[in-house]
């Protein structure tokens, strides 16, 4: 049984204590995943596991595979981090490796990392993150069949196939039938106080709508632009706030055309602090993306209290329910958007409603603690059949 969430301070003793239960002495789990500087899912996802106290409960050995920067800057660090690996397994400080991946330069990456690790007998966990990747897989073409072999190979020979939700755990089983698959949602600290603590003031005069995330047509960033100026006809008070990264130039002149500079406010990319900030300060969450996984923002978003208006596409049915935990809109349909958005803004009380169930499911289905003992047991298990295997 893990330690409570609040107790993350361990003596050197305790924490070797806790980590004998099931690693072999000297040996740790390589994880394998981008810079945890670097701006995406995977890194936040990585940066959870490390702030949430895992790091510190057994022994992790992170190794960067991939970084923001130039082409050359990201060869660097993929060298560097093969060498790396390559001299820990011969060194025999590797009790198992867990890569977290997504589609094409990712895939290629850490495929290629896991296969090595197999050839020194070490047991391995293909962490699947990116809500691309089925489609990825079943593009036409000479090259995408042979693409598709070598895939298939990798989560075959994949000890363990994490996956974030059920939808994608049946896409995994079908695409490779002996595959051991388990599911484990993207992990959500929590804030340390619950956002019932100090109640919302819940209005409908006005208030705020936030978005976090890239900025790009897959997202559905220009699809809120112009559902923005619907919604606006009726709410003139509100504001729109853009936290994200991407087409900024082509964002902001769109915003510029539409004549709703006034009601922007547009943040860049934030993090940290000012992304706490943000998130307690918002009414409404906003995600009306074509294509997504299981969104850390949405998870920040339930957890914070903020109430949801997002598409229902990838895992995100299989993470919040439509008019229990937020409502839907359809992908693309800037009516759907500004009616989804007025009705909320309408409406406090649905709203509160809205987010106090948010929160209680996120907390019960999605928090650190939760995420971390299946994480955990994952371990437990891959080592102890390796032990049996060695024996």
């Amino acid at each position: 049984m893990l330690p409570p969430q609040d107790s993350r301070e361990k003596t050197v003793g305790e924490t070797d204590a806790l980590e004998a239960k099931f690693l072999p002495a000297g040996r740790g789990v390589l994880m394998l995943g981008t810079h945890t500087d670097t701006r995406g899912g995977i890194a936040a996802v990585i940066q959870t596991y490390r702030s949430c106290g895992l790091f510190e409960r057994i022994r992790v050995i992170h190794v960067p595979t991939h970084c923001d920067g130039s082409l050359l800057t990201k060869a660097r660090m993929y060298l560097r981090a093969t060498i790396e690996v390559f001299l820990l397994l011969a060194r025999g400080q590797v009790a198992l490796v867990h890569a977290h991946v997504s589609s094409r330069g990712s895939f290629w990456r850490k495929s290629l990392l896991l296969a090595l690790a197999r050839q020194f007998g070490i047991p391995t966990i293909f962490h699947l993150h990116s809500s691309g990747f089925p489609a990825w897989c079943e593009e036409p073409g000479l090259v995408s069949k042979l693409r598709r072999r070598w895939i298939a190979r990798t989560l075959r020979y994949s000890d363990i196939v994490i996956v974030l939700t059920k939808r994608w755990e049946i896409w995994a089983q079908k695409f490779v039938v002996h595959a051991r698959i388990r599911v484990v949602g993207n992990p959500i600290e929590l804030p340390t106080d619950k956002p019932d603590s100090k109640p919302r003031v819940y209005k409908a005069s006005s208030g705020r709508v936030l978005y976090l995330g890239w900025i790009y047509d897959f997202k559905g960033i220009y699809d809120l632009l112009n559902a923005w100026t619907i919604f606006r006809q009726r709410h003139q008070d509100w504001k729109l706030v853009v936290g994200g990264k991407g087409e900024v130039e082509r964002f902001l002149a769109e915003a510029d055309r539409l004549g709703i500079t006034g009601d922007l406010e547009f943040l860049g990319w934030i993090s940290g602090d000012e992304m706490d900030h943000q998130l307690r300060r918002a009414d409404i969450l906003v995600l009306p993306s074509y294509n997504e996984g299981m969104p850390i923002s949405l998870l920040e978003g339930m957890a914070y209290g903020a109430t949801l208006a997002t598409t229902p596409v990838g895992g995100i049915p299989d993470m919040m329910q439509d008019h229990i935990h937020g409502l839907w809109m359809k992908p693309g349909d800037m009516e759907s958007i500004a009616y989804t958005l007025s009705a909320l803004a309408d409406s406090p009380e649905l709203r509160e409603n809205l987010s106090k169930a948010a929160y209680h499911h996120v907390a019960m289905n999605f928090g650190s603690e939760v995420c971390l003992r299946k994480i955990l047991q994952i371990y437990s298990e891959l080592c102890n059949i390796s032990a049996k295997k060695n024996m």
